[in-house]
């Protein structure tokens, strides 16, 4: 007979008040046993027992699944929050030797913790040696003062760090070099120098010849004359100045050696993680690095970094930063979000108001109703952005003010105040594509706005930066001037030809109308001919044609054009119907050369360099990230590392008989079958097939993971590796149940699986994993689920075609989704309510059966081109960014002669 459970007695602590109502859910569920919880939950009936005896705080895994387990329906966000808050009461105080300063920069104390940026400090130290004067120059939170404290101080034989306050730096730099020279205090050397600033130079010629000053933020002291005085004329000076004053320092002649500290990359990242634990003799797992590194690498995020690891070590396990402990943190997004949050409690109603609008000027929102981060620059108080900066909420760059992370996107008040002005943001989006064109165009008079656009922007009052004003100004003094010129016009025509000008105006506009059909129907078909002839110039008629009758007809040829003038060759790959491997960012492909091996090519905007061939009979069979798996003659599979596309090396062969199903787009995680029957062309199945995962972290040494399904059908991996995807197939019954797992040290359920009547041929997650593509056999049907938070997926889109053939599915950033079936290529804006899907591209002749990339980077599609021809075409869904490019590179203009062999005299259109 089993033990009854241990009372908890009086629930007078928040722990205990948990666990009995854990024990109360439980109760309301019938009180299954715990071996029955366990069951539904993959735990253990010890590990579900322990969670609500009331002793220790359980995981937030274990608690959201003894919760589910409860009540399969129960909303777990409460359960999340609540978790949390008692977490952050239970977690461990630090300890003195806690290798990750959070908030705080690092200092000369903590150097030994200090990595990932040796390639920079020595690029300084050469300055120091050959240059009088180095101006480091670095964004809000990218590390300037961690770099001279950490880097640069230990690493000079005689230094020392100069940090002026606001109010009177010349005695900040006294106070700093008090007892640095004989006989001199703070008081007596503050005030040699306002006497003469030349003083400082020959004390340190006199005493220290070889003495180093660092000045961290250098910027407070671009208005004192005195002390850029005093120290620019030392022999060994290095000024720490925030990127957003670099003017000022140029204004002010301080033209020094010019060092910019860049966000640091995923390699430098991953030391600057790793290592400080090691030297204390603790190790973080593999899954946080990958998930640190992947949500900060190349951003200007390090602050976040160092508070979510600080976090995640007042978590540890042991001496094991571990991903559960890091999970619990909530990771860089709950900590950017808490961060927010307590900056904006401390704030008095006033500054809240201000605070709100910062924000919102540095998000827009896109026509598909998405949110993202931009950069603007904000004629705000200047005291805020500085609050904002040092709460490491908002970064300051030489190009203006950004919200320091996408993760700040999810803050839920950012996110109520955005769906309150959500009209009030798109207009402002497009005020800015408007400015843009018209930059683009020369600024054209005839590209200010106009009309009901114009009272919109107007409408928009303080939202608007003092240059986005001036446009509008400038547009309403054109548009006063215009209806003046008219007004009088009308009223000579009035007195003139009474009756006559009505008639005379609206046929004048018939006649325009109809001119605009003909001529921009003749453009358009001029450039359908020469898309078909493969023949320049297609994008510039196609141009004309949409400038003087827009129409989605003229748009779809408008894109098109630009499509095939822009298409990528391979020069020098002479093979037909060569395999064309993309890699997920689309910066680097694999082409099959004519002998049937596959060669790396480095992508650019529009054009491909050749690059390194793998080994001899080698073909592509997954490209990721650094990663790429390769088929040789025999069938064997083997790994290699793509460092660039010139730069490829082998670095092991996967198990025998073992065929890739998908590999992590980040390079991290690989999944494939072993003994697969139909794929090693054994005339019988072999029923000892099996699917295997491995972790490519360390690729010399493949270390094989939890597979928690035997054989599925098809599988998915998330960009990151960190979940997979299966689908298992039961014919008895007729369906196929799609299943979420996230991998780690153990296999878990991510969320409710599905179950679909139909077989399943492929999954496809989302960058972001946000969304999933299921595809249907044999009808190929699409179908779009809404990935939910600890929820069941939300079905939003069921794509059908009349082409009845497997589909090579993608997603771009923005809840684009591009489907390739055969020789059509189509792509779908997606919505997060009951809205249909909107067909944005609908394209027969190209795509090839080639999966469609989108390539943030240069916001297009590259999708392969019709027939045998590998060329992979840019496709770009906004006109605007075509014409935009078209301008600034001066291709958009037909010569004379070829505008008069097309349409005779008829008076030019000017395009841009």
């Amino acid at each position: 007979m089993p033990r009854g459970e241990r009372p908890l007695g009086p629930e007078d602590t928040a722990l205990l008040r948990f666990a009995g109502d854990l024990r109360r859910l439980r109760d309301q569920a019938g009180k299954p046993s715990y071996r029955e919880l366990a069951v539904r939950a993959n735990y253990s009936p010890t590990a579900l027992s322990d969670a609500a005896g009331g002793r220790k705080l359980p995981s937030l895994a274990l608690t959201l699944a003894f919760v589910r387990a409860c009540d399969p329906a129960a909303d777990t966000a409460p359960w999340t929050k609540r978790w949390r808050e008692l977490a952050a009461e239970h977690t461990q105080q630090l300890l003195p030797n806690a290798p990750y300063p959070g908030a705080e920069p690092y200092t000369e104390t903590g150097a030994k913790h200090f990595f990932g940026r040796e390639r920079l400090v020595g690029q300084v130290l050469d300055s120091v040696r050959t240059r009088p004067l180095t101006v480091l120059l670095g964004a809000s939170g990218s590390g300037r003062t961690s770099l001279l404290r950490a880097g640069l101080l230990p690493a000079l034989d005689d230094a020392v760090l100069v940090t002026p306050g606001d109010t009177d730096p010349l005695a900040d730099l006294a106070e700093a070099l008090a007892g640095v020279f004989p006989g001199t205090t703070a008081a007596s050397l503050a005030e040699e120098l306002r006497a003469d600033p030349d003083r400082l130079r020959l004390l340190v010629r006199r005493h220290r010849p070889g003495l180093v000053l660092l000045v961290d933020d250098a910027e407070k002291t671009l208005g004192a004359d005195d002390f850029l005085a005093a120290v620019t004329r030392c022999p060994h000076v290095v000024l720490a100045v925030r990127a957003d004053h670099r003017r000022r320092c140029l204004d002010r002649g301080l033209a020094g050696a010019e060092i910019t500290v860049e966000p640091m990359t995923a390699d430098q990242l991953r030391r600057a993680i790793s290592e400080p634990a090691a030297k204390v003799g603790a190790t973080v797992e593999t899954a946080v690095i990958t998930q640190l590194v992947a949500d900060a690498a190349n951003r200007h995020a390090l602050a976040l970094v160092q508070r979510t690891l600080l976090e995640t070590w007042r978590r540890k396990r042991g001496m094991t930063l571990s991903l559960s402990g890091f999970e619990e943190t909530g990771g860089i997004g709950q900590v950017a979000v808490h961060a927010a949050e307590a900056f904006y409690d401390g704030l008095g109603e006033t500054a809240r108001r201000s605070v709100r609008g910062v924000f919102l000027r540095l998000v827009s929102v896109r026509r598909n109703g998405t949110t993202q981060r931009r950069t603007r620059v904000l004629d705000t108080e200047p005291r805020l952005l500085e609050q904002l900066a040092k709460a490491r909420l908002v970064t300051l760059t030489d190009d203006g003010a950004e919200l320091v992370h996408d993760a700040l996107l999810g803050w839920p008040r950012l996110a109520g105040w955005i769906d309150e002005e959500r009209e009030t943001l798109g207009t402002h989006q497009q005020l800015v594509t408007a400015m843009e064109l018209w930059e683009a165009s020369d600024r054209d008079p005839l590209a200010l706005y106009r009309g009901a656009r114009l009272r919109r922007a107007r409408e928009l009052g303080e939202f608007l930066t003092v240059q986005e004003r001036q446009f509008v100004d400038l547009s309403t003094r054109r548009e006063t001037r215009r209806f003046t010129a008219f007004v009088a016009a009308v009223a000579v025509l009035i007195a003139l030809v009474p009756g006559t000008v009505v008639y005379a105006l609206s046929n004048e506009r018939k006649l325009t109308e109809a001119h605009g059909r003909e001529l921009g129907g003749k453009a358009l078909s001029e450039s359908e001919e020469l898309i078909e002839q493969r023949r320049p110039y297609a994008d510039k008629y196609a141009l004309v044609g949409y400038k003087v009758n827009p129409s989605p007809e003229a748009e779809k040829v408008l894109r098109l054009a630009n499509a095939v003038t822009r298409g990528i060759p391979f020069t020098g790959t002479p093979k037909d119907d060569a395999d064309v491997v993309v890699a997920p960012r689309g910066d680097v492909a694999a082409v099959t050369d004519a002998d049937g091996t596959d060669r790396m090519w480095s992508l650019d905007e529009d054009s491909a360099t050749s690059g390194a061939r793998f080994a001899d009979g080698h073909r592509v069979v997954k490209l990721a990230e650094r990663r790429a798996i390769t088929r040789d003659q025999t069938g064997r599979e083997h790994l290699w590392a793509v460092n660039a596309a010139n730069d490829v090396t082998r670095l092991a062969a996967l198990p025998d008989r073992f065929r890739t199903l998908d590999l992590s787009a980040d390079g991290s995680r690989v999944v494939g079958k072993v003994g697969d029957a139909d794929g090693l062309g054994l005339p019988t199945p072999d029923e000892t097939a099996h699917a295997e995962l491995f972790d490519l972290t360390d690729p010399r040494s493949l270390r094989e993971l939890p597979m928690p399904v035997r054989d599925p059908e098809a599988v998915a991996l998330s960009q990151d590796g960190r979940e997979l995807a299966t689908a298992v197939w039961d014919a008895a019954a007729g369906a196929t149940t799609v299943e979420f797992w996230s991998i780690g040290g153990t296999a878990e359920p991510a969320a409710p699986a599905l179950r679909q009547p139909v077989y399943v041929r492929g999954i496809t997650y989302s960058g972001d994993g946000r969304w999933l593509a299921v595809e249907h056999s044999p009808e190929s049907v699409v179908e779009v689920w809404q990935r939910v938070p600890s929820g069941a997926p939300v079905l939003r889109a069921r794509l059908d075609s009349a082409l009845r053939y497997g589909a090579g599915i993608s997603f771009s950033d923005d809840d684009r989704i591009a489907i390739v079936r055969d020789n059509i290529f189509e792509v779908q804006q997606l919505y997060t309510n009951d809205r249909a899907p909107d067909r944005l591209v609908y394209v027969v002749g190209h795509g090839n059966s080639t999966r469609a990339i989108f390539r943030a980077q240069h916001g297009d599609f590259l999708v392969r081109s019709g027939g045998r021809n590998p060329e992979l075409l840019p496709y770009d869904l906004d006109s605007g960014h075509i014409i935009k490019r078209m301008c600034e590179k001066d291709g958009a203009r037909l010569t004379d002669s070829e505008w008069v062999k097309s349409f005779g005299e008829v008076e030019r259109v000017e395009v841009c």
